[in-house]
Order: structure tokens, then C-alpha cells, then sequence
């Protein structure tokens, strides 16, 4: 099914009674035809507000359906979306406006004051009055469908920006043309293959590209997308699965740890509706996907890889068996169809099949550019190194090609590597061979300063060893020296209860603040 425009999506289906979104947190359920008679509405509003093709419409909003609305409404305007998380202070919600230059920004009440002093153009408030401030927009309001105010656009135009965090402390902005979002979704779909009746599980915020996929894959194919409120447990998944019966759901492997080692309640609930689970983004053993196939047999498991700047997936890898081939962790897989992808060495020249180097990613996925910072973009993106033309996202993860099939591995990053005792430690690796332990539901590492080597590793683990849920540390010790030589072994280990951290938005640990535990303990740091 070929598609230029992602709204396209929901234009062909504006005449269906299908449930296109069910909202979790309120129960509300909106069809097709419902949405896109709200979506005619709010078109017209942001129009008489200066919103065109080229324009800018920011969201501080929770999820919900008048979220996916207001994405919608933008795209059918020839504007990109830009959704922001609503927990982020002010100051960084300004910083954040102020490198995307919104047009017009829509915000709930409750998030009213962190738009105070920012440069968020014209305020609409969802449900609010006008107001000198900007003006109110009711989410129910509808209005029969007409034209999409999209003359003269491209595919090249943008369809969405989503910030990522970056090394340098600085938030990135990454531009997502509609010719690189269409090129997912066919090249998802010409993969993976969907089917009528699709009910989508949407687990990640709006404001993280894992929900690209989730939501627009979904409409692709007229199914249903059922909106999880923010992750806090989760349980929410599970009873979310058995309640809605849904058939597909895309997690962070932090989750699927959770639910196979930590929590009894996925062997309680019936998970039989779930045809696939969509993961990536982190390491997950095969040992866990085998635990979860116990609770589900017959789940097809869709692993995918990709960068933020290469949207989202830029390569899949599929399996009904998991550990049929013999490796603790399943390969990223093959490139999309619109996706080319070069291994390389330090100078850019191709390594053999078998050999490590770094991922170059190409084709119709590589981002348009970071928001407003051309050299930052020009730094990311390179001109093909064989000079056949064509642009390539340097992803500073390292790979291999595997010989006999021509899967992709993913060994580690470029960027979390140091030396002790000169010798080069990627942390990655570190935390692979830790998640082969049986017990270990998540882990991070580390470097921290040491008197002797200069740097050494120190590891937190999640699981308690006073509790049984996690390894004793002589045990993880000894696990972890069958697998990696002297100097790869954390000089520290620390052990935390689920109490002591916290997760981010998207449900992995918060490395950022483990990051500062470990330059030293403070409050919810405790060695057990």
C-alpha cells in the first residue's frame, strides 16, 4: 500500500464507523468518522491562526485522543507536529519551543503555566475559553469534512519533529520528512504484514518515536490504536492485553524483563489475543523472550533497530523462535525496503562480512536534518564513501554482518566505550553478559573514577538479594568472569530494590540518575 502523505492514512478512512482510537485513561472511543469530523474542526481553527504548509504546531498535552487530533490536523495542513513531554520543567519546555519556532502550540490547562514567558507563538488551550493569551479549542467540536489545506507540498516536506537528548547536554531536534515516515510504514508493512481487526497496544509517549510505528501502522490498515496512559507499572500492560484484546504491542525490553522475572500477574492474565511484541531499543536475552513464550505460545516476536534519525526502524529482525539460533541475543535483522545500510571502518571503508564496524544507515528514512543546526547535521550525515550518491546517518553503534545469512548483530556503542588499563571496554557489553544472569531484570553500567586503574566500572543491578528476586553477588560475580576478562569486571556492585530508582517515560531505568548515584550515593542508592 503505497502512501506519500502520512495523513493520506486517515483521509482514505474518514467515512469508516471503525474504532480508530480508544483512550485507556477515560474509556472514550472514537471512530474514524468521528475523528475526522473533529479533525475538520480544529483544521479550520488553526488556519484562521496562521498554521499552512511549512508551519509548526507544538503539543503539551497528555496522550489522548484529541492529541492524536491535533497531529492529524497539522499534517493535513502541511505543517509538522511536534509533541513535547508534559512533565519536563518550564525552562526546558521554553528551550524546546524556542528551537522548533511553533506556529501555534496546544496545551491542556494543567499545563497552562509552562508556557508562561515561552515562545510558544499563538496558545490554543484544549477545552478553554479565548482569552487574551490565545484561544480555546473544544476537542468534541466537529465539522463535515472538506479539502486539506495542502497545496503546492511535497513528501519532502516535514511531517514531525522529535527531540532527543544529546551529548553535548543540548536537546536535538530531529526532522522526519513525510517521504522518510511513508517509507516506514509501507516497508514495516511490506515486512511484518498486518491484518483487519488490528489491535495496537500503544505503550510509548506521543513524544517518542516508538510511537510512529504504534499509531500510524495501525491506521495504515483501518485497526485500532488503544492509547496507555503514562507507564508507572507494568501490570498496566498485561491488563491492558487480556481486557482490550490486543494483538500487537511495542515494548522497551526493560518491560518484558519486568514482566517475566519480576511479576506473577503475566502468568496470571490470558495473553492469548497477542499475535506479536514489537521490542528495541535496549538488549533483551533470549532467555526472557523464551520465558515470555512460555506465557504465550505461538507469538511471533518483531525485534527492531533503529535511531531517531533513521525513523524510528531502520532495520527488523522476525521469529516465532527466538533461541533457534543459538545466541543469547537475537540480531537487529535486515534493512528495511527503503533502507541501505553500510558496516565500516574507522576511514569509512566497508569491512568484511564477519568484521565489526560501525552502521552507516541510508535511504528514504534518513532524517531531513536537527531543527535549526545545520553543522550539527552536516556532523551526523555523510555523503555515500563510495561516491555513488546518497546521504548516510553515521549511528556510532557497532556491528557485524553474520556470514551465513547476512543479519545484522548490534555489538555496542561507539560513545560508551573507555579504557582500563588500556584496554577498550564498551559498557554494552558489559550489560549484555549481566542480563545473562538469571535473576537480573535490568542493569546499568557505569564508569566511575578508581585509585589504581583510573576508571573502573560500576555495575547496579535490579533485584534485591536480600528478597530473592535477584543473584547473591558472589554468584553474579562468578557468572560474569565465564564471560568477560579481568578488566571488563565491575570493580563495584550495586544492588536495587524497585523502590530505589525510577523509570523514564519510555520504561527504561533512569541512567541519568544512576549516572550521579554512582559519582556518590545519595537518597534511593542502597548496597543490599
Amino acid at each position: 500500500m503505497s502512501v506519500a502523505f502520512a495523513d493520506e492514512l486517515l483521509e482514505r478512512r474518514r467515512d469508516s464507523g471503525a474504532t480508530a482510537v480508544v483512550d485507556l485513561e477515560t474509556g472514550e472511543q472514537v471512530s474514524y468518522r468521528t475523528l475526522a469530523r473533529r479533525v475538520q474542526a480544529l483544521t479550520g481553527l488553526l488556519a484562521g491562526l496562521g498554521v499552512g504548509r511549512g508551519g509548526t504546531v507544538a503539543m503539551v498535552m497528555d496522550k489522548s485522543a484529541a492529541s492524536v487530533a491535533v497531529m492529524w490536523a497539522a499534517l493535513r495542513l502541511g505543517a509538522r507536529y511536534v509533541p513535547l513531554d508534559e512533565s519536563l520543567p518550564a525552562a526546558r519546555i521554553a528551550l524546546l519551543l524556542g528551537t522548533c519556532a511553533p506556529t501555534v502550540t496546544v496545551v491542556q490547562p494543567a499545563h497552562r503555566e509552562l508556557l508562561d514567558g515561552a515562545p510558544a507563538g499563538t496558545v490554543v488551550t484544549v477545552g478553554g475559553d479565548p482569552g487574551e493569551a490565545g484561544t480555546g479549542w473544544d476537542p468534541s467540536a466537529e465539522a463535515a469534512p472538506g479539502p486539506a489545506g495542502t497545496g503546492g507540498r511535497t513528501p519532502d516536506d516535514d511531517a514531525y519533529v522529535v527531540f532527543t537528548s544529546g551529548s553535548t547536554g543540548t536537546p536535538k531536534g530531529v526532522v522526519i520528512s513525510h517521504r522518510s515516515m511513508c517509507a516506514l510504514l509501507t516497508g514495516v508493512q511490506e515486512t511484518v504484514g498486518f491484518e483487519d481487526g488490528m489491535r495496537f497496544l500503544n505503550v510509548a509517549p506521543l513524544f517518542f518515536d516508538a510511537s510512529v510505528v504504534d499509531l500510524w501502522s495501525t491506521f495504515l490498515v483501518g485497526g485500532t490504536v488503544h492509547l496507555l496512559p503514562r507507564l508507572r507499572m507494568p501490570t498496566q500492560v498485561t491488563r491492558a492485553i487480556e481486557e482490550w484484546r490486543i494483538t500487537d504491542t511495542l515494548l522497551v525490553p526493560s518491560v518484558i524483563r519486568m514482566l517475566v522475572s519480576r511479576f506473577s500477574d503475566a502468568g496470571r492474565r490470558d495473553l492469548g489475543s497477542l499475535r506479536r511484541l514489537w521490542f528495541g531499543g535496549e538488549s533483551c536475552p533470549v532467555s526472557v523472550l523464551e520465558a515470555f513464550s512460555a506465557l504465550v505460545p505461538g507469538l511471533r516476536y518483531v525485534h527492531g533497530y533503529g535511531p531517531t534519525e533513521t525513523t524510528h526502524s531502520a532495520t527488523l529482525f522476525l521469529t516465532g523462535t527466538p533461541g533457534k539460533d543459538g545466541e543469547e541475543f537475537l540480531p537487529i535483522g535486515h534493512p528495511l525496503p527503503a533502507v541501505d545500510v553500510l558496516v565500516v571502518d574507522d576511514a569509512l571503508r566497508p569491512v568484511a562480512d564477519g568484521e565489526t564496524g560501525e552502521l552507516l544507515i541510508g535511504g528514504a528514512q534518513v532524517m531531513t536534518g536537527y531543527c535549526g543546526e545545520p553543522e550539527r547535521t552536516a556532523r551526523a550525515v555523510v555523503e555515500d564513501p563510495a561516491g555513488a550518491g546518497g546521504r548516510y546517518y553515521r549511528s556510532g553503534d557497532y556491528v557485524r554482518r553474520r556470514p551465513e545469512d547476512g543479519a545484522l548483530v548490534f555489538l555496542g556503542r561507539r560513545d560508551d566505550a573507555l579504557k582500563i588499563n588500556g584496554n577498550l571496554v564498551h559498557l554494552s557489553e558489559v550489560e549484555a553478559a549481566t542480563l545473562a544472569v538469571d535473576g537480573v531484570s535490568d542493569c546499568c553500567a557505569v564508569p566511575v573514577a578508581h585509585p589504581l586503574t583510573g576508571r573502573a566500572i560500576m555495575l547496579f543491578v535490579l533485584g534485591r538479594q536480600d528478597a530473592g528476586t535477584g543473584p547473591r553477588e558472589e554468584e553474579l560475580r562468578r557468572r560474569l568472569a565465564l564471560r568477560l576478562p579481568d578488566y571488563m569486571l565491575p570493580a563495584r556492585v550495586e544492588f536495587l530494590a524497585d523502590g530505589d530508582v525510577s523509570l523514564t517515560p519510555s520504561g527504561k531505568l533512569d541512567r541519568d540518575r544512576l549516572r550521579a548515584l554512582a559519582d556518590g550515593p545519595g537518597e534511593g542508592a542502597k548496597s543490599r
